[in-house]
């Protein structure tokens, strides 16, 4: 026997569920304050006890003469990986909240 002519709703396959999480993820997003992004980006910086691994070193490295160059690139996706990071985890923590 066919199912091919039966007549579903149009919303059957919409997944209202992963919807609703989106929007719930969008207004968390929404609610955060640069100063919290800043804070939490200086509680990951400051928990990291390698200081090879701080965005700044090779250009406080530069700075002080011990390295011949800085890539801008690395640089910017440094803080930029931090700062989604910082994000992320902000966001996550007001959706536990409201759970």
């Amino acid at each position: 026997m066919s199912t091919r002519h039966l007549p579903y709703p149009p919303d059957f396959e919409i997944n209202h569920a992963a919807g609703h999480h989106e929007e719930r993820r969008r207004r968390a997003l929404q609610s955060l304050d640069v100063g919290d992004v800043l804070a939490q980006v200086d509680d990951l910086i400051a928990s990291e006890p390698d200081p090879t691994k701080h965005p700044c070193y090779g250009l406080v490295a530069f700075l002080l003469d011990r390295q011949v160059a800085v890539h801008g690139g690395e640089f910017w996706d440094a803080w930029k990986a931090l700062a989604c990071q910082a994000i992320d985890r902000l966001v996550d923590e007001r959706l536990q909240a409201e759970d």
